[in-house]
């Protein structure tokens, strides 16, 4: 309850029990206590007139920005938008951020800020052939174990971690420079990581600079040859596992289809390979994961020889369980597509 109440509700109970001594004694008596001459009159004076002692409703100033029409407008410009800010809406409505955030609040049915999700974007051909290809996948595959690869780059700045875009001060000014700012070069080198795993654990890893593009001939000598088949042949017998390489054409490159097919490699033909679909593949988790653990701590290093070493060091701390859960969830996710198709 406000001060004012309090008063008002002590000034009330001792008038009703001493009204016939005079104004001029309850006065005295509230005076004495320190308390304002003219609050104890207006309060004496609404005791008189039976006024009473809760805020009678409407009394006070009337709002000039939380106003019914006011509200409709921020509806209006907020629910089930996006593209808006409450910047840009107070700007159009001639008030402050507060206010607009204050009006958010109190709307009949309060409107809150969502974060957007990150969703695949694919043409219709793609969603078409995603189910039944996973069902194709599913029907032959789901007794074998999937090998897989993929490669990704790695920037020498820690700014592709959402916790390393920021920092925590109790005062910026003391903040070192290192802390607040991050420099980040025009044209920033960057590492190329290619890896193959299945539930067995990760392979052999293949680490070149951005310029050394991987083509076809880099592929199968490097990549095939010298790191997948090895792993195949470490933990594989017969034709218990599936390889299934990314999409991308130098994968599917006719010298290499020959020279798998030639050593024997069972390998997912293109005509099999769903097309941009994330959802069933467990790569793009995997990757996060390194580049988590590589970044931790706002980690950077200007020099192409620590960043290599840095890989190598994660690759060997990570954890064979994580990627061993991630692989088995393949065949449950073929599955769920498989059934329900995907949005």
């Amino acid at each position: 309850m406000p001060n004012q109440q309090k008063i008002k509700k002590r000034l009330y109970a001792f008038y009703d029990l001493n009204k016939e001594k005079g104004d001029r004694f309850i006065k005295n008596h509230f005076l004495a206590e320190g308390y304002n001459l003219k609050t104890i009159s207006r309060f004496i004076k609404d005791a008189k007139n039976n006024v009473p002692l809760g805020r009678k409703k409407g009394r006070g100033k009337k709002p000039t920005v939380n106003t019914p029409i006011n509200r409709k407008r921020v509806r209006r410009l907020f629910d089930h938008k996006k593209g808006i800010s409450q910047h840009r809406a107070a700007s159009k409505l001639n008030c402050s951020t507060r206010s607009i955030g204050r009006m958010l609040q109190t709307l009949k049915k309060p409107i809150r800020c969502f974060k957007q999700t990150k969703k695949t974007k694919r043409t219709l051909l793609q969603k078409a052939l995603a189910r039944p290809k996973c069902r194709r996948l599913y029907m032959k595959y789901h007794q074998h174990e999937f090998v897989m690869d993929d490669e990704s780059y790695f920037t020498l700045s820690n700014s592709v971690l959402t916790e390393n875009n920021t920092y925590y001060s109790s005062d910026c000014l003391l903040t070192p420079s290192d802390v607040v700012n991050w420099e980040k070069a025009k044209f920033e080198e960057k590492i190329l990581l290619w890896i193959i795993f299945s539930s067995k654990g990760i392979g052999q890893v293949y680490i070149a600079q951005s310029k050394q593009a991987i083509n076809k001939y880099i592929y199968l000598d490097k990549c095939i040859k010298k790191r997948l088949v090895p792993f195949i042949n470490k933990y594989y017998r017969g034709d218990q596992y599936v390889f299934w390489p990314d999409l991308a054409s130098l994968h599917y490159a006719n010298s290499v289809q020959i020279w798998l097919e030639e050593n024997n490699i069972n390998f997912l033909a293109k005509s099999d390979n769903p097309a941009n679909l994330p959802e069933v593949s467990p790569i793009e988790n995997v990757f996060v994961i390194i580049k988590r653990d590589v970044y931790r701590d706002g980690w950077s290093v200007s020099s192409i020889k620590q960043y290599k070493q840095r890989i190598c060091l994660t690759m060997r701390k990570l954890p064979s369980d994580c990627v061993q859960k991630l692989m088995t969830s393949t065949i449950q996710r073929l599955d769920q597509v498989r059934q329900n198709g995907i949005a």
